[in-house]
């Protein structure tokens, strides 16, 4: 009977290391990826609530972004580095956020990514999907997706200024296509 418990507990402490080691592992080539790229080109489906829509999507490191929804308000969401745009071009309106005050904030800034994969260990750690979390300024939970098998972003998951569940997923990604600083230039209501 001793010996069965022992046993256990041999393999139990051999599994929980082996676990830790695969996990450091996987934070460790996720960084090293992670530190090779400079933009990111993609198609996304995100998901607020029960409505989905679909675009595709423009990053370039530090704070740049951009994001053309297909639907009938012609959305598009530019990211400058300072300022987050929501533009709806059926209806001529531009709406500005600062960008410190959104999720983007961080997840526009590898460095910031880089830091979170460093310091905390995977949430949810499925066959081929980690989710590295923390909590924003006002305490929303932000959760960074990765899959496992490329090691590329995967997507994020947080909540809006109305407390919607805001699941963003990457899809067809594409690392270190050229991208020009101009993609990234706000328009003026007036050239809408």
């Amino acid at each position: 009977m001793i010996k069965n418990k022992f046993l256990f507990l041999i393999i139990l402490i051999t599994y929980a290391f082996s676990t830790s080691i695969s996990w450091a592992n996987l934070q460790e080539n996720i960084i090293k990826k992670l530190l090779l790229v400079e933009t990111l080109s993609f198609d996304f489906s995100q998901t607020i609530s029960d409505t989905e829509e679909k675009g595709e999507c423009f990053i370039k490191y530090p704070l740049l972004m951009k994001c053309n929804y297909q639907d009938l308000k012609q959305k598009t969401i530019i990211s400058n580095g300072k300022t987050i745009a929501v533009i709806k071009r059926k209806y001529k309106k531009i709406y500005y956020y600062p960008i410190k005050k959104t999720p983007l904030f961080f997840i526009l800034k590898k460095e910031n990514i880089i830091k979170l994969l460093q310091t905390t260990k995977p949430t949810i750690v499925g066959s081929n999907l980690a989710s590295f979390s923390f909590f924003d300024k006002n305490q929303n939970e932000v959760k960074i997706l990765f899959d496992t098998n490329s090691l590329k972003l995967k997507g994020w998951i947080t909540t809006d200024v109305y407390s919607n569940d805001v699941n963003f997923i990457i899809n067809n990604l594409k690392i270190n296509n050229k991208l020009s600083d101009n993609l990234f230039k706000i328009p003026q209501e007036k050239d809408l």
